[in-house]
């Protein structure tokens, strides 16, 4: 299982350069990390900034240590962590149910879409998962065998978890468990739980960081902490990531994918045995953090990773037990396939739309790997919809992570690689940092939030929100300019005399 996910993660990791806007950003973070030496307090742009607990820029900087600054050392962690969240999932799975529900799980997971890019990119939410995950699995160890070592094991990763994302890492779980023990009548057996030395944990792994950045920046930093980190999420809208109420209903059903039609009769089956000590603590752990994901105003895709490895073994349960009996469960996914089937159709129907539309010449140049890879997404699905009607239920199955292996090998292979030559800030970063001279500046005008452009500048980098401030900064021949080729035909006939192009890479150039 962990070899498979090994694979699917790891191949071609750092071929390909950071992605606007959370990549670049922290790569950003780590570059700073590593030529300040100053491993407390971020820095983007040669300004102190607070964005989240440094665990994983850590990580990221000490494989940099061993191999230089890259992209595959920046995605290292993501990637390793992936793999130990299958194999956790596994464990649970089987410790939940059996062995087999335990293999379901595994391979569910791994394949599901947000789940695979999450364990490819340079984030922390698939890292969040792991040390959540791990944690309930250790506890769920320790309630069912009556071993209380592994109550006092499972608070290490939660102690991790809050340097990772904040109290959330610890909230979730510790919530989902206090819920099943309530429901459980069993809120006595805390006291199993060596619940003081276990914050004594977490709070000396957990909190010299917040404590240490505390001393050194003041009330500025604490507004963070306890505001920015973790309130400003549910009272406001951060970054412009908003959406409805349902937003998450359709995260699910995106991200899931291709597992997604298996949810609602798997949910519903869960629901129906909640008396069960497996789905009441999976419940306890969706339902709520679902809901509070639901309400807050900011709300990203990424936010929801750590239920994934619950919605995954509920489905891996509803698989085994259809193994088991086809005959009993044969209604459930007939609807379940009725529900791909009507996906297969709808991705038919925008290939069509697609291969029959006119694109910009970027654009078109994807158009033949975005083809290909609509054709194996409708060909895998297809696929196991008809080995389901021919009763070959396992072949079934096993169509589905074959599909997502070759989507994964089609990417890396052909799409990516094209993307990358539309990505003009790393190529143009390092033709700046060989002509730039002593004195000469970097500004940016008009190119979004792009990270990267700060990322791969050999200096910092001025922002210039007005025609008027570039024109001023081209006039006095101060240095080079980043903006877009969109933006620079705008503004091309007010540029003042003797501007000229530096050079043009993807949709970016730079002007001096």
């Amino acid at each position: 299982m962990a070899a498979l996910a090994a694979c699917l993660y790891f191949f071609k990791l750092g071929s390909f350069s950071l992605y606007d806007a959370a990549e670049t950003t922290y790569g950003e973070f780590v570059k700073n990390m590593l030529r300040s030496g100053d491993w407390l307090t971020l820095h983007y742009n040669g300004a102190v900034i607070f964005d989240k607990p440094p665990l994983y820029y850590w990580l990221a900087a000490l494989i940099s240590r061993l191999t230089g600054f890259n992209e595959w050392a920046m995605r290292l962690p993501a990637a390793v962590s992936g793999v130990l969240t299958v194999a956790v999932t596994y464990l649970l799975g089987k410790k939940f149910y059996n062995e087999r529900t335990g293999l379901l799980a595994g391979l569910i997971v791994m394949t599901a879409f947000q789940f695979l890019v999450q364990s490819r990119i340079a984030e922390l939410d698939v890292v969040l998962t792991l040390f959540m995950t791990l944690s309930v699995y250790l506890f769920y160890l320790g309630y069912t065998t009556g071993d209380r070592k592994y109550y006092f094991w499972s608070y290490f990763p939660l102690a991790l978890a809050v340097l990772i994302k904040g109290l959330l890492g610890v909230a979730l779980p510790a919530f989902a468990i206090f819920l099943f023990l309530l429901f459980k009548k069993e809120l006595r057996k805390a006291k199993e739980f060596h619940i003081l030395p276990g914050l004594l944990i977490i709070f000396v792994i957990g909190l010299p960081w917040y404590l240490a950045e505390y001393l050194i920046h003041g009330k500025v930093f604490l507004d963070f902490a306890f505001g920015f980190l973790f309130m400003s999420r549910f009272q406001g809208v951060v970054a412009g990531h908003t959406g409805p109420w349902y937003y998450y209903f359709l995260a699910l059903i995106l991200g899931f994918a291709p597992w997604s039609q298996f949810l609602p009769v798997a949910l519903w089956q869960t629901f129906k045995r909640r008396r069960s000590d497996p789905e009441l603590l999976t419940l306890c752990f969706i339902l709520p953090a679902f809901i509070v994901f639901s309400i807050a105003k900011t709300k990203i895709p990424n936010y929801v990773l750590p239920l994934y490895p619950f919605l995954v073994i509920m489905a891996a349960a509803l698989w085994d037990r259809f193994f088991a009996d086809p005959a009993r469960e044969r209604k459930a996914f007939i609807i379940s396939n009725a529900c791909f089937a009507v996906v297969i159709a709808l991705i038919f129907i925008g290939v069509i739309i697609l291969g029959n539309s006119n694109y910009p010449s970027q654009y078109a140049a994807l158009m033949p790997s975005i083809l290909t890879l609509a054709a194996v997404l409708v060909a895998g699905s297809l696929l196991s919809v008809v080995f389901f009607l021919a009763k070959a239920y396992r072949l079934s199955f096993a169509a589905i992570p074959a599909m997502v292996f070759a989507i994964a090998l089609v990417l890396t292979v052909n799409a990516l690689p094209l993307v990358e030559s539309y990505k003009g800030a790393k190529p143009l970063g390092r033709e700046l940092a060989s002509a730039i001279k002593p004195g000469q500046k970097i500004a940016a005008y008009e190119t979004g939030n792009r990270p990267s452009v700060v990322l791969h500048s050999p200096t910092t980098v001025s922002f210039l929100t007005r025609e008027a401030e570039l024109d001023s900064f081209l006039a006095a021949r101060r240095g080079y300019a980043f903006t877009t080729t969109d933006e620079y035909e705008k503004i091309k006939p007010r540029l003042p005399g003797g501007a000229k192009i530096f050079d043009k890479k993807g949709d970016l150039l730079v002007i001096y």
